[in-house]
């Protein structure tokens, strides 16, 4: 396992001499294997080893026990530790994240702190495993390449709380081509014990599911090897991703038009490359306006492509405030300047608080539809919960047509003031609901769902105007 961990890391270049490696140090198998084999390899690649561990005092006397248990194994193999305690509940209530992403952020804002240099790296005990298990939900998902390609071994991540010269942080993963059963084995081999999290065992998570679940199944019934098969897979996509960006962004520097500080692109230009290399110059026109990706999808997309072939005076509503148009024979990407904009992704089940509303949505599956409440038909399990856009549409009744958005609230004599704070949730990047209506038509449970998805909002803007 020490030759593979060290083959990975001179193949990706993972570490310099003197760099000073920060293990995020859970308890768990996979860390404390990532503990053990950079104490071996700290003479032989000249690194200085440290570990961090968050006790998110979740489980009780549990947590306490795993405190104690890195604090111990790190005092007897001579590796300082810094332990920071956090009351994630009270996080969760006052953030509205849902637990798992609170929890997370919460982890990677202290490593993140811990930081304190260029030389610094934080390591996570992400495995082969691991790799395969994100592939597949991603897959079924309906991920393109980029989300294929599956967990880099290295990235520079400056969404961490750091205070670092640089503003980002290295997080590197050196056992991401090592298997769990190889991590195992290192571990009983070097009768070295471990911490196991109960939770990691609990099938309501996805991910737990496919690991206990849908990937032995995949194993007894059709491939044996069915770990390594969909780790080729998955860096077959990394090498069609990475060739897809490259030449995206020489197509786009063909299609550029700057003027004003603007991003447009040449439709005529841009119509000359394959359509899967105009969806690259696309990307990166979002990107360059936007800043990041973050929370485009392949609709979303194929959305802005849509404009090519449409007159002048049409455009479209990204996740971010971001606006497209088409202008005569440019595509013009803006990012919209009202700052009462808002946007969030929301998971179901989960709960997102809209600081910019002042109030909560709530939502979650459920098998028995009340007469109070809200309910839509469950589509999907990645929302988006966000304010309205000039230009939304919606219908309140089946025998109606769709209308402007701000018609409808005209009608109802909402003030402006207040419109900006009502909730739009959106799936599959179309309106389901708007605060204050019923569900969209198209959208409403019928006799044939079996589950819905109830909707809650805490501290409403206005009543239901039905």
């Amino acid at each position: 396992m020490i030759n593979k961990v060290l083959e990975t890391v001179r193949r990706h270049q993972l570490f310099e001499a003197g760099d000073r490696i920060i293990v995020a140090l859970s308890g768990g198998s996979d860390s404390v294997a990532l503990l053990l084999v950079l104490k071996e390899l700290t003479k032989s690649l000249s690194l200085h080893v440290s570990a961090a561990h968050v006790n998110h005092l979740l489980r009780g006397e549990e947590s306490d026990e795993d405190e104690r248990f890195v604090c111990d194994l790190c005092q007897e193999i001579g590796i300082p530790i810094e332990v920071q305690r956090v009351d994630t509940r009270r996080e969760v209530r006052s953030s509205g994240e849902n637990l798992q992403s609170c929890a997370r952020r919460l982890r990677y804002d202290f490593f993140g702190q811990l930081a304190l240099s260029p030389k610094h790296k934080v390591t996570t005990g992400h495995t082969l495993n691991d790799q395969v298990e994100t592939f597949l939900m991603r897959l079924v998902r309906g991920a393109g390449s980029t989300g294929l390609s599956g967990i880099s071994t290295l990235v520079r991540s400056s969404n961490l709380n750091t205070g670092s010269q640089t503003g980002t942080t290295m997080i590197v993963r050196p056992l991401l081509e090592v298997s769990r059963v190889d991590i195992l084995a290192y571990l009983k081999e070097n009768k070295q014990d471990y911490r196991e999290d109960r939770s990691n065992r609990d099938l309501s998570y996805d991910r737990n599911w496919v690991r206990h679940e849908l990937l032995p199944l995949l194993q007894n019934k059709l491939n044996p090897a069915i770990v390594e098969t969909l780790h080729r897979s998955s860096q077959l996509f990394k090498e069609i991703d990475d060739y897809l960006v490259l030449h995206g962004r020489k197509a786009f520097e063909q299609c550029l038009v700057q003027q004003e500080g603007e991003i447009r692109i040449q439709i005529e230009e841009l119509e000359t490359f394959p359509s899967i290399i105009q969806k690259q110059v696309l990307r990166q026109g979002v990107m360059s306006t936007k800043g990041d990706l973050r929370g485009i999808t392949f609709k979303h997309i194929a959305a802005v492509a849509e404009l090519c072939t449409s007159g002048s005076g049409r455009e479209v509503h990204l996740p971010g405030g971001l606006r497209v148009q088409r202008e005569f024979e440019e595509l013009r990407f803006t990012q919209e300047s009202f700052s009462s904009a808002f946007w969030y992704q929301l998971s179901v089940p989960g709960k997102v608080r809209i600081k910019e509303a002042e109030k909560s949505i709530m939502v979650r599956k459920v098998d028995k539809v009340e007469d109070k409440g809200i309910f839509v038909r469950w589509e999907t399990d990645s929302l988006i919960v966000r304010n309205r856009r000039p230009g939304d549409e919606y219908r309140t009744s089946s025998r109606s047509g769709s209308k402007k958005l701000k018609e409808l609230l005209q009608s109802k004599r909402i003030s402006k003031s207040r419109r900006d704070k009502l909730l739009i949730l959106e799936g599959n990047n179309q309106i389901m609901w708007v605060e204050g209506f019923p569900p969209h038509p198209d959208h409403r449970i019928s006799s044939d769902d079996s589950v819905a998805i109830e909707i809650v909002v805490q501290s409403d803007t206005i009543d239901h105007v039905g």
